[in-house]
């Protein structure tokens, strides 16, 4: 912890997840979906209600040891609820 940046910190990636494929981990903060600046996991939502799997968009997020990174990925279907 300790951030003093905006976004959402990423709890898990699982392994294959189009996350994982681009080098997203644990503990890093994503900071924008296609443009949208995220400061919240309600604003994440709210990004993503907006895409459908198979949904190519472009990923801002910062890695544990500070450094940003983009990236354009295409969305998986969610886990169950």
């Amino acid at each position: 912890g300790g951030s003093s940046g905006t976004g959402v910190t990423v709890a898990a990636v699982l392994t294959g997840d189009p996350a994982a494929e681009v080098g997203i981990s644990a503990g890093d903060v994503i900071t924008s979906m296609s443009g949208t600046t995220l400061d919240s996991p309600s604003a994440l939502t709210a990004a993503l209600v907006t895409h459908h799997p198979g949904d190519k968009v472009q990923i801002g997020w910062t890695d544990t040891s500070g450094q940003s990174h983009t990236a354009t990925v295409q969305l998986a279907s969610g886990p169950p609820a």
